[in-house]
């Protein structure tokens, strides 16, 4: 048996060392890297504690100052800032160890690099923590340890998160940034719900962005541009600055900020009101026409005379010229809307040129963070008495698919005085809340639907075509192709490149397609070829292709067709509709929905799960879908028989058309007998 001898290290002296006599070893592992940009600071927590790990030093050789450090390379560095700046001089006493053995210089240079665990950030933020539970104040922390007061209020709002996030940082989880937002929310109990979805492994960003995002008002908004901050805070305005420096400064007084970029657009309102244009107020881009007026039409380039050509194009120049001036223009100066004006009035040339029959009647200003305020432009609306003297040029004013929109009879179905025999209730919707891209998606799916429901049902769709062809051709005034359910020129449904839905409308076309086949195969033409259908078959032949020319979209929720959907709740009806029987949302459907409409999909099949909240969007779609199809569930809001329609009162036939051209024609001399500057605009939902 061999005996093992332990043997105790000789300890290492301690030594004052003047500070003019502490060089740095070659032989120090970090010896040619330059001072990292840490030292500064290492430097004032230095001045405030003094040296607390002596470094460790060997005696200096020939050729090399008296002491030199083979461990505490960066403190050295911060002394010497330390130095360089007059805190201190070279006969500053720096107390080290002195390494003389050989063995004490290996372990100088090797383990205090090599054994030492780093220091985690959740650990300093968590000691500081402890530091304000031991009543030691803010300014106290930051004498002690030499930091900025600002640098301990971070790292104290850090310290006061949810235990959970901490760890989750610790375990890398969440990065600094991450904990950053964090300290933001107020609500610590949410924030302990959001970090442990990130020790579960889900947890993004964007969460957080929603939480603290939602309701701020910050110096990005658009009318702060027009407004500035000298204006805003001499009117009583607040201003809260982000602790972290990293997100926007908040505004506190909404009110005010509103006030003011009202105040501020007043020149512009009275300015388009000299130019004979009513004037409303939006809060952003993007209005529908104001009642009353009308949205621009569409103007192809083509049919413009080689004169109008060149008013449009030196309208536009000065836009681009007014747009040149206005760069560099401080937006809040007094006088920003002598520049300001300029290209708005150029705007308005440019949206009045390419008119003929039509004039500007109207203008919505917003805000615009890029040019302070912006301006869109409306018609006032035509009289009949100019429709009826407009010919070629209005049709062409109005666009190339008027014929097609009024079902082939020209201006005369849409403008003409003869009496519908075709009674139009007026649907009841509510698109409140929804996007565009929402509301057609909605009407897009319901429309395929019925497109099945009905191919299914001869009888249903034999009354349908038969209907809409007395219509046509027996009836005054009904409504036209864009204005009907059906569109018998046979045109198939189709929204753009969107493929069709394999359950509903996908399935009539590839029973058509099977039809195709066998019809190739028989070699007949199309009449003896239907001639020799079965009497079942035909019915069904005739169901298909009558249900594949519905259209019921609605690309807008401004463009609601009060008659089609009276229509499509008749067909409902007739065919006992139901799109749950052969589909329920998918994500394709799905994905168009905020995650507020998703969460009321989930209340709407009465399914309380815990985890939707947490969820990203991508995550709570498949939630959704899967729930709808475990439930063979799909929404009211695809079902026609949703709709509630109200059939209007006639109105006294003379008397309707006598007022409305009187009207009418007023409305198109422009004049300044417009509303107020306070006039709102409710935007489309």
């Amino acid at each position: 048996m061999t005996d093992t001898q332990t043997v105790s290290p000789t300890r290492m002296d301690e030594i004052t060392v003047r500070l003019g006599d502490l060089g740095l070893a070659p032989e120090n592992l970090r010896f040619q890297e330059p001072a990292d940009d840490g030292v500064p600071q290492l430097a004032e927590t230095v001045l405030a504690a003094g040296v607390l790990i002596p470094p460790i030093v060997r005696a200096g050789l020939k050729s090399e100052q008296a002491f030199m450090t083979l461990d505490g390379r960066r403190r050295r560095f911060s002394l010497l800032v330390l130095r360089d700046r007059g805190d201190i001089d070279d006969d500053y006493p720096v107390v080290c160890k002195l390494a003389a053995s050989k063995a004490q210089q290996a372990a100088a240079i090797i383990l205090p690099n090599a054994e030492v665990a780093p220091v985690h950030i959740a650990d300093i933020i968590g000691a500081i923590g402890k530091l304000r539970k031991a009543k030691m104040d803010t300014a106290g922390i930051a004498r002690a340890l030499g930091y900025a007061e600002l640098e301990i209020k971070r790292l104290e709002a850090l310290s006061a998160v949810h235990p959970s996030v901490l760890k989750a940082l610790r375990l890398g989880k969440l990065n600094l940034k991450q904990v950053r937002l964090f300290a933001r929310m107020p609500d610590k109990k949410q924030q302990g719900e959001l970090a442990e979805t990130a020790l579960d492994g889900h947890f993004h960003d964007y969460q957080l962005h929603q939480v603290i995002n939602g309701s701020r008002l910050t110096i990005e908004d658009d009318r702060f541009g027009l407004v500035g901050m000298a204006r805003y805070t001499a009117a009583g305005g607040r201003v809260e600055s982000d602790l972290f420096a990293e997100l926007a400064d908040v505004l506190l007084d909404p009110g005010k900020l509103q006030d003011l970029w009202r105040e501020r657009a007043a020149p512009f309102v009275e300015g388009f009101k000299q130019l004979g244009l009513a004037v409303y107020i939006g809060r952003d881009a993007g209005f529908r026409a104001p009642e009353g007026f009308e949205t621009l039409p569409y103007v192809y380039p083509g049919d413009l005379t080689d004169e109008t050509k060149a008013v449009l194009a030196a309208a536009r120049q000065r836009v681009a010229q007014a747009a040149r001036d206005l760069g560099g223009v401080d937006l809040a100066a007094d006088d920003a809307a002598l520049t300001i004006f300029p290209l708005l009035q150029a705007k308005m040339e440019v949206a009045s040129a390419p008119l003929k029959r039509l004039a500007l009647g109207a203008v919505i200003l917003s805000p615009d963070g890029a040019t302070g305020i912006s301006a869109e432009f409306f018609a006032a609306p035509v009289s009949e008495e100019l429709l009826d003297g407009a010919g070629d040029d209005l049709a062409g004013e109005n666009g190339a698919d008027e014929d097609d929109a009024s079902g082939g009879q020209g201006n005369g179905a849409r403008y003409g005085r003869s009496a519908s025999d075709v009674e139009v209730p007026k649907a009841d919707v509510d698109v409140e809340g929804s996007s565009h891209v929402l509301h057609e998606t909605r009407t897009d799916v319901a429309t395929r639907g019925l497109i099945r429901d009905l191919a299914d049902n001869p009888a249903a769709a034999l009354t349908a075509l038969v209907a809409q062809l007395f219509k046509q051709l027996a009836l005054q005034g009904g409504p036209g192709h864009e204005e009907s359910a059906l569109a018998i020129n046979a045109t198939g449904y189709r929204r753009g490149q969107t493929p069709a839905i394999g359950a509903l409308d996908g399935d009539i076309r590839a029973r058509l397609e099977a039809r195709r086949v066998v019809y190739k195969a028989s070699g007949l033409r199309p009449i003896a070829w239907v001639d020799g259908l079965a009497h079942g078959d035909k019915m069904a032949l005739l169901a298909e292709l009558t249900a594949i020319t519905l259209n019921l979209r609605e690309a807008r929720t401004s463009n609601i067709r009060d008659s089609a959907r009276a229509e499509a709740i008749e067909l409902a009806q007739l065919c006992a509709a139901d799109i749950s029987a052969h589909w329920t949302p998918d994500p394709d459907y799905l994905a168009v929905h905020s995650k507020r409409q998703l969460l009321v999909l989930l209340d709407e099949m009465q399914l309380d799960d815990p985890r939707a909240k947490t969820l990203k969007k991508d995550e709570l779609v498949v939630l959704v879908a899967d729930a709808a199809a475990e439930r063979q569930w799909a929404p009211q809001v695809l079902s026609w028989e949703s709709t509630t329609v109200e059939t209007q009162p006639p109105a006294d036939e003379d008397q309707d058309q006598d007022d409305g051209d009187e009207a009418l024609a007023d409305d198109l001399t422009p004049g300044p007998a417009a509303p107020s500057p306070e006039v709102s605009v409710q935007h489309a939902a």
